[in-house]
């Protein structure tokens, strides 16, 4: 009996990315093995749980209200920030269970933290690994999830081309404390579709102790700075805590 698939080579199956030959090579070895076939339900069951736990009714709701306000309104500065912080679908979701091979789709921080951004829109959902690159397609969603590991506390914040910085999580004050801290799988409770087109990098801060979300901005804002204004191109912010990045780049309006 041949080897079994990998976990990613099934997960890019079940989000139909696989190319064709080798689409077909994998549903010729499915159906001969049992224990692959079994796992790759278990994919779409994990995708049933996801949509059931974390549902997109807020971001709904949030676009409806936005679309309430005056045209003037949209043309003031400062509403794209609104607009990434309620009428887009960030989130963050995470997922450690072992299945028959280690998944490349998950950065591993310090102390077991772990941390994966999910796009969400008419097909599969897909994940897109930290560091990594996605486009993202008319009306998709974004979200991401994370387990703090031994970290104890959590923000989220992103920057567009034009260099503009968008708190997500908080939007003000300090990062805010995960409870529990340990294993257990969180979600940013807010739900995001970025605006506008262009490159957004997302970029979420695990940490020891409280950050000040002005501050993080600011780091963000020179990060940007000193990449020659290319969002495609910046570095780590250099802040007490561990990061994970994203760049995505958004549909053409």
């Amino acid at each position: 009996m041949s080897a079994h698939l990998t976990e990613w080579t099934l997960r890019r199956l079940h989000a139909g990315e696989l190319p064709g030959a080798e689409s077909q090579q994998a549903r010729a070895h499915l159906s001969a093995c049992a224990e692959c076939h079994g796992v790759l339900e278990g994919f779409e069951a994990e995708q049933a749980r996801f949509e059931s736990q974390v549902p997109f009714e807020r971001f709904e709701k949030g676009v409806e209200r936005a679309l309430e306000n005056p045209p003037e309104e949209r043309s003031r500065p400062g509403f794209h920030g609104f607009m990434v912080a309620v009428a887009a679908t960030v989130l963050l979701a995470l997922f450690v269970r072992p299945m028959l091979a280690e998944s490349p789709t998950h950065n591993r921080l310090k102390g077991g933290a772990t941390a994966e951004l999910r796009i969400a829109g008419d097909g599969a959902q897909r994940a897109v690994p930290s560091g990594d690159t996605d486009t993202l397609q008319p009306g998709e969603r974004v979200r991401v999830g994370y387990v703090a590991g031994a970290y104890g506390y959590v923000l989220a914040l992103s920057v567009d081309e034009a260099g503009e910085v968008t708190p997500l999580y908080s939007e003000s004050g300090t990062s805010l404390p995960v409870e529990p801290p340990g294993d257990k799988r969180h979600w940013l409770p807010e739900s995001v579709e970025f605006t506008g087109s262009g490159d957004e990098r997302v970029m979420v801060v695990l940490s020891e102790r409280p950050l000040k979300v002005d501050e993080v901005v600011a780091a963000a804002r020179r990060a940007w700075e000193s990449a020659g204004r290319k969002v495609a191109e910046m570095p780590t912010l250099g802040v007490d805590g561990e990061e994970s990045h994203w760049l995505l780049h958004k549909p053409q309006p």
